[in-house]
């Protein structure tokens, strides 16, 4: 290779070698996984919904789109977690004053609903 000007000498290689690479079939079987990852909520996002729980409550109407959703089943998932002892918590660790917060505003909005309850079988 005396008129390359490769900076690392790469042999010659025949056509026909490349050409017995075994090509790679798709399955037959059509199998879509949907597999979504979990990301854990940041603090500023748990922050975020505490906030908004101790200012509007737990009631969203009748209103349930995927994010309500969401949003439900993490107040649900915070309010355990804060119930539970700190050795025993499994996820991202939340600040105590934040689960403190969780454990206030579920308190609160727990007694107005059943006050709403109480005045409604009245």
């Amino acid at each position: 290779m005396p008129d390359s000007q490769a900076l690392v000498a790469v042999p010659a290689v025949a056509m026909e070698a490349l050409a017995i690479v075994p090509f790679h079939k798709k399955s037959k079987h059509h199998e879509i996984v949907w597999r979504q990852t979990r990301r854990p909520f940041f603090v500023l996002e748990i922050e975020a919904l505490v906030q908004a729980v101790e200012k509007l409550g737990t009631e969203s109407g009748k209103h349930r789109t995927c994010v309500d959703l969401k949003a439900k089943d993490k107040w649900k998932s915070l309010v355990r977690t804060a119930r539970i002892s700190p050795q025993k918590r499994r996820e991202e660790p939340v600040p105590q004053q934040l689960l403190d917060r969780v454990l206030a505003a579920y308190a609160f909005w727990s007694q107005v609903q059943a006050q709403a309850q109480v005045k409604v079988a009245v």
